[in-house]
């Protein structure tokens, strides 16, 4: 289908506005029917001397009578003149024209489109006139088919009062056609096939869907509410078929039902894949997750039983590390796909730095974190520069005092996260620059910025405190 110019729906009133975007929603399964191109025509002002093509689809079951895209091109009237006389008679007009880029003898068939009471557009049928093509019963069948909605489109009831379905199958997937008694009278050869994947060995024309071994509820409902109503059915080996019911309205009430059929049994089956390697990954990073958690708890142990307080320090700073990729892991254990929600991380991480704190020192962090998700191969270094920063301030920021208050903020700005850590400690000495680091911590997080996020990372201090700030490219799909 093709996109209709916004300045001519805008100028439509609401009520038209909606009714026409309800039409070419979903119209190309009407096109499929009737083996036609179908344009819609509007006025281009009270006159009526001039009109636009608001909207247009090709038909998936036929040629194509303009392979041109129509939309946005503005006609006389009197070069149109059928839909000019659909336009008056507020009915149908039809027309036979010569298409001057082919010399084929083409056909139009012009009903008029009301909203609100009033006549405000043209829906036009075009498709090539060939007398010598024979017409089976399937074309047959769809175009009566077609008309059936034509009727209903001047009636006023189609598009359907009532229509919360995403979308359709078009025509080709496969057509049932039912009676008032849901007695069945067509099948197209996709819909036999179909069939036949949900277990109906040799379904016939004659007997209702039901006596085949089908229950459907969609025709009864769809009766009830004159609305479509889509349903699935499950055969044998996975099968799996949709059948997308739309009622036929004459006076008021449904006297028929159109069934568009998809066999569905391939997306089913890839959706029970991907299912599956979802449980399977989050499985994985449950697993990893309790290792981490293991070896955090062995190194916890070990510190409990050296004596040196140099090699104490140094397990509890490695136990911590290690609890911090646990926590990505963690999340990645309860979430589908590979993106986390840092806001969840920093959470932990900043939760595992005040369990961490000394029982003498009074320590306050405040957290802002926008909404920024990252691939876990990016959250893992960042969750540990995090904790090594908050840790780098509470063990060096807070020397001498009794208390001391942080703030993280994780922002997202120009397809880049941008993460502050502040503290109102002591500060850097002076002259001090990453480069000259020798802590491991500060040494630690250098390397992961700089290798495995590829950012820039930026040390200031001053007589309130301290502050590092980080900026890492990331793709603008990661940054919700």
């Amino acid at each position: 289908m093709q996109s209709f110019p916004d300045e001519v729906v805008a100028n439509l009133p609401e009520a038209t506005r909606s009714y026409f975007k309800d039409l070419v929603r979903r119209w190309g399964f009407l096109a499929d029917l009737c083996f036609s191109d179908l344009l819609i025509y509007i006025p281009s002002d009270s006159s009526a001397k001039e009109f636009v093509v608001a909207a247009q689809v090709r038909p998936a079951t036929s040629q194509t009578v303009h392979p041109r895209d129509l939309v946005g091109i503005y006609y006389d009237a009197a070069s149109i003149g059928v839909v000019e006389s659909a336009l008056k008679s507020g009915g149908m007009a039809f027309a036979e024209w010569v298409d001057p880029n082919s010399n084929h003898m083409v056909v139009s068939n012009c009903i008029a489109l009301r909203a609100d009471g009033n006549v405000f557009g043209i829906l036009a049928r075009d498709y090539m006139l060939n007398p010598l093509r024979i017409h089976g019963e399937l074309e047959s069948t769809y175009v009566k088919i077609f008309d059936r909605f034509t009727k209903m489109i001047l009636a006023g009831d189609y598009p359907y009062k009532v229509d919360d379905s995403a979308s359709i199958p078009r025509v080709g997937d496969g057509v049932v056609l039912l009676d008032a008694d849901l007695t069945v009278r067509f099948l197209s050869p996709n819909a036999l096939s179909a069939l036949h994947r949900l277990g109906c060995s040799s379904p016939t024309i004659g007997r209702t869907l039901a006596k085949q071994g089908i229950e459907l509820d969609g025709p009864l409902r769809s009766a009830e509410t004159l609305a479509p109503v889509l349903e699935e059915i499950e055969g044998q080996q996975e099968a799996a078929v949709t059948f997308f019911c739309m009622p036929l309205i004459a006076s008021g009430k449904a006297d028929g039902f159109l069934l568009l059929l998809q066999d569905v049994t391939n997306i089913r089956r890839s959706e029970r894949l991907l299912i599956s390697k979802d449980a399977t990954i989050r499985e994985i990073h449950h697993r990893v997750k309790n290792n981490l958690q293991t070896i955090s708890s062995l190194l916890r142990l070990q510190s409990r039983r050296v004596d040196s307080p140099l090699a104490r320090s140094a397990l509890e700073e490695a136990e911590r590390r290690i609890r911090s990729i646990a926590v990505v892991h963690e999340v990645l254990s309860r979430e589908i796909g590979e993106q986390v929600s840092m806001e969840e991380i920093v959470a932990a991480i900043v939760k595992l730095a005040q369990e961490s704190a000394p029982p003498s020192l009074k320590l306050t962090i405040d957290i802002e974190v926008a909404s920024v998700e990252l691939e876990a191969q990016l959250a893992t270094p960042l969750a540990v520069v995090l904790q090594e920063l908050i840790q780098n301030s509470i063990e060096h920021g807070a020397r001498g005092r009794f208390t001391l208050s942080v703030s993280v903020t994780l922002l997202s700005v120009d397809g880049k996260a941008m993460l502050l850590v502040k503290d109102d400690g002591v500060g850097f000495p002076r002259e001090f620059s990453i480069e000259s680091a020798t802590s491991l911590g500060l040494l630690i997080v250098r390397d992961l910025v700089r290798s495995q996020l590829r950012g820039t990372l930026q040390l200031s201090s001053d007589n309130f405190g301290s502050a590092v700030s980080i900026e890492i490219p990331i793709p603008t799909s990661d940054v919700s």
